[in-house]
C-alpha cells in the first residue's frame, strides 16, 4: 500500500511538472514583454533597407521575437532613401527575428517602381527578402494592367509577379 501511495505521489509531481512548464510558455506568449499606442517600430535593421512601422497599438513579445500590432501603416526605402514599398493594414503579426509581416484585415501595399498597387484581406510579406505572397483573393494593379485572383506570388526584386488563378484581369499593350 506504501509503494502504491508513493507511485502515485510521484506520478502526480512528474505530471504537474510537465503540466507547469507547458502552462508558463503559455503564459509568456500571451504576457507581451511591452505594449505601446501609438508606436513607430523598426523592422530589419541588418544588411537590409528597414521598414518603419506605425501602429496604433504595438504588443512586444521579445522571448518569442513577436509583434502584434493594430491599425498600422509601414514604409521601406531604397539606398537612395527614394519611398520603394509602403502599405497599410488593420492587424499584423511580425516575426521580427526572419523579418516577416503576416499582414491581415484591408491590407493595401504599393510599390514604388512598378507603380504597383496590390490588396488583399491577407498576406504575408517577407521584408528581408521582399517576396509577397497570399492564398487568398487578391487585387494587383499597375500600369501593365489589373488582375484578380489567388495564390498569388512576388518576388520584388526580380520583379516577378503570379497568380495561381486569376478570375478577371486586363492586360495593358
Amino acid at each position: 500500500m506504501k509503494r502504491l501511495f508513493i507511485l502515485l505521489v510521484a506520478i502526480l509531481i512528474l505530471t504537474s511538472c510537465s503540466f507547469r512548464n507547458e502552462e508558463e510558455r503559455h503564459e509568456k506568449l500571451e504576457r507581451p514583454s511591452i505594449i505601446l499606442e501609438n508606436a513607430e517600430f523598426t523592422l530589419g535593421q541588418d544588411n537590409n533597407q528597414p521598414v518603419y512601422i506605425k501602429s496604433s497599438v504595438m504588443m512586444l513579445y521579445s522571448e518569442d521575437h513577436k509583434a502584434i500590432v493594430e491599425n498600422m501603416s509601414f514604409i521601406s526605402y531604397d539606398e537612395n532613401m527614394t519611398p520603394s514599398i509602403e502599405g497599410s493594414a488593420d492587424y499584423a503579426e511580425i516575426d521580427t527575428e526572419a523579418e516577416t509581416m503576416a499582414l491581415s484585415g484591408n491590407v493595401r501595399m504599393y510599390q514604388h517602381e512598378e507603380n504597383m498597387t496590390i490588396e488583399s484581406d491577407a498576406l504575408s510579406f517577407d521584408t528581408a527578402n521582399d517576396e509577397i505572397t497570399a492564398d487568398g483573393e487578391v487585387y494587383a494593379s499597375s500600369d501593365d494592367g489589373s488582375f484578380r485572383g489567388s495564390g498569388f506570388a512576388a518576388d520584388l526584386r526580380e520583379k516577378r509577379y503570379s497568380f495561381r488563378t486569376i478570375s478577371e484581369g486586363v492586360f495593358n499593350i
